[in-house]
């Protein structure tokens, strides 16, 4: 059985690969996430993480799936939105209604994205 990590990575190779040059609307969103993370990469590498450890907190038992341009780890109270284009991701408290921080406390915008680790990045 694969990894979180493993499954995120494979649909996002896909994404990039071949749903963006199927759909102008995947193409769009492509294009949107890039010019998100050419303006913000940088604040986001300042808080990497590993997408595993991430769903196993957040939405353990989730094994995700692509929803856009997003893979979706959905748990009982989070959604966990990780960008397949941009390589960051987001936790979305739903009893909130809000995104928050790794602590599950509310934050600011750059307080909430979070850069996913290369597997050569992560813990073995």
């Amino acid at each position: 059985m694969a990894d979180n990590k493993s499954r995120y990575s494979e649909a996002s190779s896909d994404f990039v690969t071949k749903s963006i040059y199927a759909s102008p609307i995947d193409m769009d969103r492509y294009n949107r996430s890039k010019a998100r993370e050419a303006v913000y990469n940088e604040t986001w590498k300042q808080n990497m993480v590993d997408i595993n450890e991430v769903v196993a907190n957040f939405a353990p038992d989730s094994d995700g799936r692509p929803h856009g341009v997003k893979y979706l780890f959905k748990g009982e109270r989070y959604t966990i939105k990780a960008d397949m284009a941009g390589g960051y991701l987001r936790i979305y408290d739903k009893k909130l209604k809000k995104y928050v921080k790794l602590n599950g406390k509310v934050g600011t915008l750059s307080e909430t994205h979070y850069k996913i680790k290369k597997r050569s990045e992560m813990k073995k």
